[in-house]
């Protein structure tokens, strides 16, 4: 998957997280400079005592008050500085509950009571990340959806990214002139148009997220959205750019030959 929403950092609860630092790229290790929580409320977290017994933000350990219990659902506040290049990094890491797949609203709602929850996804804030662009190959307009996609899921807002992207697979059925009587037979029938089955079962699961997620109302995980997007960067580069590389080549091979022809 393309670096626009990855963040590889591990431990980032701990006191000095390593990974890649978003400003010069290099696998590092990171001065946690504050933890907070900024929504639903604006909350220090400390992460913990140190072996001098002071805590996290500085304060003697005798000094520090207890925080409130975190809610289920939380956005903490990470701000980070590598010990490389000195660059701040922000982080937000997105907290929610483990909920069950399925539909059994007991289970559902027991899940909830529970008020345990996990990291769900991490969002880099700062630096910004530009939004990733499919290749120029690609037609505009789904370069544009995908393109718009992306922001989406960089911003957490993973239901838009999936239509989105929806919206991008059915640009290339447009493109190529597939038929059909929904977008489903628009895509299968991009096999006669010269597109492999291979690519056709990609660009249809790109299809069935969408729908889950807006007429299911289903939630996915951030990993699975940015798979169905490495997905479809990959069909672009079958239906698209490798086409033009090869034809690139070919063109090439005719030159040189037409030209020792030409020599004397």
């Amino acid at each position: 998957m393309s670096p626009r929403s990855h963040v590889s950092i591990e431990d980032l609860d701990s006191r000095v997280p390593a990974g890649e630092c978003p400003n010069c790229k290099l696998n590092v290790a990171f001065d946690h400079l504050s933890r907070r929580e900024v929504w639903p409320e604006l909350i220090d977290r400390p992460v913990g005592p140190g072996k001098s017994g002071a805590d996290f933000n500085g304060g003697g350990a005798a000094s520090v008050t207890p925080p409130p219990k975190p809610d289920v659902w939380r956005v903490v506040e990470h701000v980070l500085s590598c010990q490389r290049c000195h660059k701040t990094s922000v982080l937000h890491q997105h907290w929610g509950p483990d909920l069950p797949q399925g539909d059994d609203s007991e289970t559902f709602a027991a899940a909830l009571e529970s008020k345990k929850s996990k990291v769900r996804f991490v969002v880099l804030v700062h630096p910004r990340r530009s939004a990733n662009l499919l290749h120029e190959a690609a037609p505009d307009a789904m370069r544009d959806l995908f393109s718009e996609g992306t922001r989406c899921q960089e911003a957490g807002a993973l239901r838009a990214a999936a239509a989105m992207y929806r919206a991008a697979v059915e640009e290339i059925c447009k493109d190529r002139g597939a038929t059909g009587s929904n977008l489903r037979g628009k895509i299968a029938d991009l096999v006669n148009r010269g597109v492999s089955a291979e690519v056709v079962r990609d660009l249809d699961e790109a299809r069935s997220l969408g729908n889950w997620s807006l007429h299911d109302g289903l939630s996915f995980s951030h990993d699975e959205v940015s798979d169905v997007a490495s997905l479809i960067e990959e069909a672009v580069f079958l239906v698209y750019v490798q086409p033009e590389q090869r034809a690139a080549l070919r063109e090439a091979r005719k030159q040189r030959r037409d030209q020792f022809r030409a020599t004397p």
